[in-house]
């Protein structure tokens, strides 16, 4: 979704770029290995967010005795998780030492946390999608009432409102943490979603569209429970369980007998499980680390007459290298495999091109199938280093303190679809994939994270895309 907000931080971000060049001065502290107890840690910033909450990102407590080199590295773990939870800009910790007596100071700067942000969506899979045709049309619009580190516990509370091409009314909550410890946490989500015009089919790789001109041509209701485990800093198991209703109108079933398998209302549950473990330094753009998530769904649970009925399987593993001073590498080796013993009906199919599944270079297409391999490569080359500055104008620090990065990268992805059922219609399927090409990203404050690339791919067509969102 491409938001007010986002677009609103992007202007304040341009207005001060002037400030990047402006020198930094790195303190490089050489103090003797020695063993240290922490006496306190004093919070500093959070007017909002809890104190347990940040209490529980540290990796040190009251009373520890560790080691000046152990501590040092303990403190950049804690900073890197408190920035990977998405409720400050900055987050500074800093340590004074009287003899054999550390004191912790952790200063942060905390986020804007309410956004009523005005929806402007595609209702394509994506941006590039849309500008192939240009239809405006094709255009969301509402309100997404979004309040983020609600109660000050990092919970976050949505309200849509959405209207236009497609209608959606929904609410989600998310609640990290249920139990004393901070272990524990659930989320509650539920709506409804009405479309009039539904992609009904894929032919030649691209998605062909039915308009109903009168009633919508899809309504769906859902809802779903899921309750998380979070044990540790950077270990979390999610399970789930998820209700879909959907109806279609009888024309989009003559027109593709496969989209709902001849069944114009489907009812179905869903039980997923995940887990994930995330070393990433900083996780909407990073540079070193690693991350690793596994998951397993099985759609269908019998209880309704011509239920789907099909497992998928799911992973990925990504790793970043600082190669050499300013030069960085990172990889994405991931999949999918589903039943292709029992067909999945059309409309709820996915593939290559649909979030998460997808490689640079074959933005405009989707190669539907139920086994797919991925692998995703970049070279990055840090054209200007994380500045900080203050926009002087503005006098919330949750807006003036800014930061700023700006990287040159080389990529090169691939990718393999297997599909058994309708490769005689998209050649796409069943042959190696692979796109090249070079961009610039842009990273700054609020997660924001623009790319502008250039690309050709294995049938030689070539593109300019615009994302928004690291690509790895």
């Amino acid at each position: 979704m491409i938001s007010f907000r986002y677009f609103s931080l992007m202007l304040i971000l341009l207005s001060a770029v002037s400030n990047l060049l402006a020198d930094q001065t790195i303190i490089v502290n050489n103090e003797k290995d020695s063993i240290l107890t922490i006496r306190s840690i004093k919070l500093s910033g959070n007017k909002i967010t809890k104190d347990r909450i940040i209490i529980r990102e540290l990796e040190f407590s009251i009373n520890d005795s560790l080691s000046t080199v152990k501590l040092d590295s303990l403190i950049v773990k804690s900073q890197q998780n408190l920035m990977n939870r998405s409720l400050f800009n900055f987050v500074t910790i800093s340590k004074k030492v009287d003899e054999n007596n550390c004191y912790i100071d952790v200063s942060v700067i905390e986020r804007w946390y309410i956004w009523p942000i005005p929806i402007l969506q595609f209702a394509d899979r994506n941006i590039n999608a849309w500008w192939e045709k240009r239809d405006f049309s094709r255009v969301n619009y509402g309100i997404d009432l979004r309040v983020e580190n609600f109660r000050g516990l990092m919970e976050r509370l949505n309200i849509i409102l959405q209207f236009g091409y497609d209608v959606k009314l929904g609410f989600k909550w998310s609640i990290p943490y249920l139990t004393k410890n901070q272990v524990f946490g659930m989320g509650l989500d539920g709506g409804l979603q009405l479309n009039h015009v539904m992609a009904y089919e894929t032919v030649d790789n691209k998605e062909q569209f039915y308009t109903s001109m009168d009633g919508y041509a899809q309504k769906n209701y859902f809802g779903r429970v899921s309750f998380t485990f979070r044990p540790k800093y950077n270990y979390l198991h999610s399970f789930s369980v998820d209700f879909d209703q959907f109806n279609f109108k009888d024309t989009i079933l003559e027109l593709n007998p496969e989209f709902a398998s001849g069944e114009s209302r489907y009812n179905y549950f869903t039980l997923s499980y995940s887990f994930k473990l995330d070393r990433r330094d900083y996780k909407p753009y990073p540079l070193k680390g690693y991350y690793f998530d596994v998951g397993v769904s099985k759609v269908g649970l019998g209880l309704f007459e011509n239920e789907i009925n099909n497992l998928i399987i799911s992973s990925n593993f990504d790793q970043y290298f600082n190669l050499i001073n300013r030069w960085y590498f990172a990889y994405n080796v991931g999949g999918q495999i589903s039943d292709d013993k029992n067909r999945m009906p059309y409309f709820i199919q996915s593939g290559l091109g649909y979030y998460p599944n997808t490689i640079r270079g074959y933005e405009l297409y989707v190669v539907d199938g139920q086994q797919i391999a991925l692998f995703k490569s970049n070279v990055k080359f840090e054209l200007i280093p994380q500045k900080t500055f203050n926009i002087s104008w503005i006098r919330s620090k949750k807006f003036s303190e800014v930061f700023f990065a700006m990287y040159a990268n080389l990529f090169f992805d691939m990718a393999y679809v297997s599909d058994i059922y309708t490769s005689d219609v998209n050649p796409l399927s069943n042959q190696l994939l692979w796109g090249t090409g070079i961009g610039l990203d842009l990273v700054s404050y609020y997660d924001i994270v623009l790319r502008l690339e250039f690309s050709v791919n294995k049938q030689k067509e070539r593109g300019f895309f615009v994302s928004f969102m690291a690509p790895i």
